[in-house]
Formats: C-alpha cells, structure tokens, sequence
C-alpha cells in the first residue's frame, strides 16, 4: 500500500489546493469544519507558499487522492509565527536556531492512512529540499505521535509548555540541525 503513495511538490496555485485544505481542517480543526474555515485554510495555504524559501511536499494515492502534505519556509524576522517562537526563547537560542532556518510549519496525513509511514516520507521529503542550517517546529504538548515522530527523526527539544500563540494551548518548541558545515 504505502508503494503505491505519490509525492509530489505543490505550490500556491496547485490544483490540489483545495483538497490540501479539506485535509488541514480534518486534522487540525473539529469534524463539522465548515466551509469559511476550509476558505481560510486556502488562503493561508496561497499565502505561505508566497513565502520565501517555501517547499510544499503532498502524497497521493493510487487513485489519486491527497492523503497527506507537508510544507515549511525560510524563517525571516517579522514573520508572525518566527516572532511568536523568537519570544519564547533566551537570545542565544534565538541565533542558534533562528538565524538561517527552515520553519517546518505543518505536517497532516489522512487518519486511515496513519501509520505506514507517509508522515516519515513527508518528513523526509520536505526536509531534503532545504539549504537551511536548522530547523524548528511546534506542536501541541499532548500531541504525542508527533512529538514521538519528530524525536525519532532526531529533532531536540528546545523549550515545552511554549504559549507560542495562547496560554491555553501549550506547544513544544523542537528543532534539527540541518547542515552543521554551513555558516
């Protein structure tokens, strides 16, 4: 089964935009998404892949179905998110992982095709088309699977319990080295 995944790169007016965004609000929004979230979550897919240094990896299946996706960018001071994440770390940290970084910003695949490995070639995918010298990521503190995934892909943690964007929803901050010749 997990033979016949297709992966392929997508971009700002992919075809497959809209199918990207109907997995996004599967995974990361409640069951009875409706149809402004699944229209947000075009327009924030179009604008990221604006961003500089995007890479969008999807897989498909054998009938041609998006199954998963993964994307990321060059982070850049000013950047909402960066900034979010650059708040919560001393300013060591801040030129140790921020300066010249990928943001490996969102990682989704289908709940029936959990398990087989598609997030680890997403993983794997989006990672190898970087020229950056570190990576960083969030992910909620009790989503374990990811958590468990990213370690086993030898990300460190960098700081837990992180309000990167609320108090109320508590995220990990991990990040990789990507090129440590790099300077």
């Amino acid at each position: 089964m997990i033979e016949n995944i297709k992966m392929d790169y997508f971009y700002q007016d992919d075809s497959d935009i809209e199918k990207i965004a109907e997995l996004y609000c599967m995974t990361f929004l409640t069951a009875d998404y409706s149809h402004e979230d699944k229209g947000n979550a075009v327009k924030n897919l179009r604008k990221h892949a604006g961003y500089e240094g995007f890479v969008g990896i999807k897989s498909r299946d054998e009938a041609g179905n998006v199954i998963g996706f993964a994307y990321g960018y060059t982070s850049l001071p000013n950047q909402f998110y960066r900034e979010k994440i650059a708040d919560q770390l001393p300013e060591d940290q801040i030129d140790s992982w921020l300066y010249d970084c990928f943001e490996f910003v969102e990682l989704a695949v289908h709940h029936s095709y959990k398990r087989l490995g598609v997030a680890s070639k997403l993983h794997d995918a989006l990672l190898a088309n970087t020229n950056c010298k570190t990576a960083v990521l969030t992910t909620g503190v009790k989503n374990k699977p990811a958590v468990n995934l990213y370690r086993k892909k030898g990300w460190e943690l960098i700081k837990n319990d992180a309000p990167v964007i609320s108090e109320a929803n508590l995220q990990v901050i991990m990040g990789k080295i990507l090129n440590e010749m790099k300077s």
